[in-house]
Order: C-alpha cells, then sequence, then structure tokens
C-alpha cells in the first residue's frame, strides 16, 4: 500500500525513536534496520543478512545481483548504539571492494555514515546524527529508496549488455580480418587523459631544521589528501637520505639506479634534463602522486652544485612550466645548498613541528634562513603555517603549554605576526601506523589494502586521515589555489 508522504515521516520517526530502546546490535538490526528497509520499499527477498565474504559477513546485503560492474546496491554495517563508528569506516570499505556494491551504511543508529564506491577508490558522502534525520530523511531516503535502486541496477545490467554487445561485433569484425585492426574499435578513448591545463599553482619547501618531527610523512600524506580532493601534485625529494622517495615505494637502488632511470641529481646538473623526464608516477586507487626521487649521491654533490652559474636558481628554472596545483619539496633537516634551491624556486614554506621544546625552538632557525633566503628574490617569501605532528593527545596541559610557547616564539621573530598555527582538526596524532605505512611505500590512505595490518592499527588509521583531510582543506584556502587561472 503506498503511504502518503506525512505516514511515510510518521513511520520514519517511529523507527528511529526506536534506537532509545536498542542496547545491542543485534536489537539495532531487527528493530530499527530491518524494518527501515521495509518502509523503504524492499520486500524480504531484497534482503540478505550476515552474508560471508571471505572470512568475514556483512550485516545487510540489498539487492544482490550478479551483472557486472557492480554486484549489489547496498551493504549495511550495523554497531550497538552504544559503540563509536568513528573509526570503522575501513570494515566497511573492505566490505564494498568484496561485494563491488555501490552504497554502503555504517550506522550505531545514533550516527550514519554513507560511503559510495566508484569501482576504483570508495568516497564517503555524507555523515549524519540521528536528530539530523528526523525532518530531514529526504537525501538518505531517495538514495536507499527502493524504486530508485531498481533504476540505477536496471541502467548498470543495460549498460553490461551494451558492452556485451560491442565485445561480439568486434569477434565477428575480427573473424574477417587477420590482422587483428579491428580491435582498435572497442578501445575506449574516455580512459586517455585530457590535455594538460594551465593553472594556478604553488611551489611548497616542507622545512624543519630540527629532525624528527614527521616532516616527511606529513609530506607524503598530505600531498594524498589532495589528491583525493582532484589536485595534482608533484613531489620532490631533496634529500641525500631519500625518505620520501623510499616511504612512497621507489626503491633508489633497484627502480632508479639499476633500472638507469635518472633523479634529482641529474635534474639540478643536467641542463637538458627536465623536471617530466626524472618523474615517477605512483598510484594508490583514487590518489596519483607524482615523485621526483632522490639518491645517496646526492650528498656528494654539494661541491659541483655551487660551482653551476645561478645554482640557487636551477630548481626554479626547471619548474617554472609545470602544470600542477601543488609542488612539496622535501629538504633535509638542515641548511645546506640543496635547501637554498628548494627555497629559491617555492612560493611559500610550510613548517612542521611537534608541541615540544626543541622543535619549538627550531622555529627561530627556520625564520632566519626563510628571511635571509627572501632578500635574494624578487618575490616574499612567506611561511604559509605551521602544522603540528606526532601530537599527544594525552597531554594536553603540556599541549597547551607549548602551543602558548611557541605563540609567544611567534611574537618575537620577523613575520611571525604574519604566521599562524593550523587549527586543531589538522594536528597529526602519533600514531605507529604512520610509520608502518610509510616503512612499506605507502600513503596512508592506501592502508586499507594492507592485509597485514590489525584492527586496532585500521581503527586508528581514520583518526589520522581526518587531520590530513583538514590540513589539505585549510591550505588550499590559504594559498588560493582554486583562483581563476591567468590568461
Amino acid at each position: 500500500m503506498m503511504l502518503t508522504p506525512e505516514e511515510f515521516q510518521q513511520q520514519w520517526t517511529a523507527l528511529l525513536d526506536r534506537v532509545e530502546t536498542c542496547t545491542t546490535e543485534k536489537a539495532l538490526e531487527d528493530r530499527v534496520l530491518t524494518p527501515l528497509l521495509m518502509l523503504l520499499g524492499y520486500d524480504k527477498a531484497d534482503v540478505a543478512q550476515q552474508v560471508p565474504f571471505g572470512r568475514k559477513r556483512v550485516d545487510f546485503l540489498v539487492k544482490a545481483q550478479q551483472a557486472a560492474p557492480s554486484s549489489h546496491y547496498l551493504v549495511i554495517e550495523a554497531k550497538a548504539p552504544h559503540k563509536s563508528i568513528a573509526h570503522n569506516s575501513w570494515q566497511l570499505r573492505e566490505y564494498l571492494r568484496e561485494s563491488g556494491s555501490l552504497l554502503g551504511l555504517l550506522t550505531n543508529g545514533n550516527q550514519f555514515k554513507l560511503l559510495y564506491n566508484d569501482g576504483r577508490a570508495i568516497h564517503i558522502l555524507w555523515e549524519f546524527e540521528r536528530a539530523d534525520l528526523y525532518d530531514n530523511y529526504r537525501l538518505l531516503g531517495s538514495l536507499l529508496w527502493q524504486r530508485n535502486c531498481d533504476r540505477v541496477m536496471a541502467a548498470f545490467a543495460n549498460s553490461h549488455r551494451k558492452v556485451h554487445h560491442q565485445f561480439i561485433r568486434a569477434i565477428a569484425r575480427l573473424s574477417h580480418d587477420p590482422k587483428m585492426m579491428s580491435l582498435l574499435a572497442i578501445h575506449d578513448r574516455q580512459t586517455s587523459d585530457p590535455e594538460p591545463q594551465r593553472r594556478e599553482s604553488m611551489i611548497i619547501t616542507v622545512f624543519n631544521n630540527k629532525g624528527g618531527v614527521g616532516k616527511t610523512t606529513l609530506t607524503i600524506n598530505l600531498a594524498a589528501a589532495l589528491s583525493q580532493m582532484g589536485k595534482r601534485v608533484l613531489l620532490i625529494d631533496i634529500d641525500a637520505q631519500a625518505n620520501l622517495t623510499t616511504g612512497l615505494g621507489i626503491d633508489p637502488l633497484e627502480d632508479i639506479e639499476k633500472a638507469g632511470r635518472k633523479d634529482i641529481t641529474h635534474l639540478l646538473t643536467e641542463p637538458k634534463t627536465t623536471a617530466a623526464s626524472v618523474t615517477i608516477s605512483k598510484r594508490w586507487g583514487n590518489v596519483t602522486l607524482d615523485v621526483i626521487p632522490s639518491h645517496i649521491r646526492l650528498s656528494n654533490m654539494e661541491n659541483q652544485l655551487i660551482q653551476l652559474v645561478d645554482s640557487d636558481r636551477i630548481l626554479a628554472k626547471k619548474l617554472k612550466n609545470h602544470d600542477y596545483d601543488f609542488v612539496f619539496v622535501d629538504p633535509p633537516p638542515s641548511f645546506g645548498k640543496v635547501n637554498r634551491i628548494s627555497l629559491m624556486a617555492s612560493a611559500g614554506v610550510l613548517v612542521p613541528t611537534q608541541l615540544s621544546p626543541y622543535p619549538i625552538r627550531a622555529l627561530e632557525y627556520v625564520f632566519s634562513q626563510v628571511e635571509e633566503v627572501g632578500q635574494f628574490r624578487e618575490t616574499p617569501l612567506p611561511i604559509v603555517g605551521i602544522a603540528v605532528s606526532m601530537y599527544d593527545r594525552q597531554s594536553k596541559t603540556f599541549n597547551q603549554a607549548m602551543v602558548d610557547d611557541l605563540n609567544a616564539k611567534l611574537d618575537r621573530l620577523p613575520g611571525g605576526d604574519r604566521t599562524t598555527l593550523f587549527r586543531k582538526a589538522t594536528w597529526v596524532p602519533r600514531l605507529n601506523v604512520l610509520s608502518k605505512s610509510q616503512s612499506k611505500g605507502y600513503p596512508l590512505c592506501a592502508a586499507d589494502f594492507d592485509e597485514d595490518l590489525g584492527s586496532q592499527d585500521r581503527n586508528s588509521v581514520e583518526n589520522a586521515l581526518a587531520a590530513f583531510e583538514n590540513l589539505a582543506k585549510d591550505l588550499i584556502q590559504k594559498v588560493s589555489v582554486d583562483a581563476e587561472p591567468n590568461p
């Protein structure tokens, strides 16, 4: 029987009220989620519960079908109302990949998180509180509505049939063409890269004279967060230790030296070597990062670099016509020739720090070096902000004392009054999983694919990812990357 909008909202509200009576995950499934699916138009044949995928079981699988490219419409993972869902998205993402489903809903009855699987990567669409859904149910309800589900799945099935039809026609043509040229007819031109467009961009050196403050880890994961937002990002490792290079899964010996590839040393010392010719592209799901790798031989090139004509501007000249939104340069935690080269090429400096005495004390040196280099440039060299890494969330009193100390130091430094500490939501917590991911050669956003990670590490991943995402958003706002491009 068709419900009126008023009747639907009454039943919807009654189901949300039932969450108060649920103390277990099973109660939430039986008293709220199952009747909610029925209210949205599904019948019992559309919904399967406790469906096995590998060694795990998904709580609800809705509208199962076997037509590619998506096998199912919706998976639901439920938690007991008293349990937080803040750090459980990894589990739902795993189910989405395993099942090939389009949508995933994670809920404990009080919070709702909706995810979308585009076939290559999984995105968080919306997050709701239960209070939000009493009056504003249309957004969530329209996506989960059975009639809309049928329309979407029918469209996928129709697309699937068209692909089969085209494939069969190609096979038919192939049988009459010994040169097999007809295979070109089924090439998908949409997969080719569009022509690059000029855009506003910023080259940023990530620098702190104090080592061990998480500089490279922050650089890698901030770049990955920006890539997830659709930004084109280039990373330049100008440190002979090559930590950024290895942290992205590139072995300087096997992947560069033995493979006969060029690296940052060739870019800096060979006039005809271009940035594009030494760049390696790495991809994890929907994250693509371009990398100019480093090599240990860079440590022996200080004298050679000094002797080059106009050596301070080498990198600036090589990056003159790039088409990236962001370029991050990762120099060593000291001040030498390569640091000067990177600062001369940059439009700003991002300073990572820990909330502890020595890294904060090092800010004085960072500011003095930035000011010194700025005197030899045609344009100013601003510090775009100070980012907190390796943040100990348990030491609240100590952290506040360090923030006060940092702000007091900024007041005394030249240019400090124009420099701000990024907001607390961007502070990256101290987590073992960050060092684990870097040692294995991937950004933290790719941790979903690491089968060796335990559930505790997976839960902590989302906390750090949220910090990097917030930092990326704040950085975009600060440097106005989205401004209209110059004609």
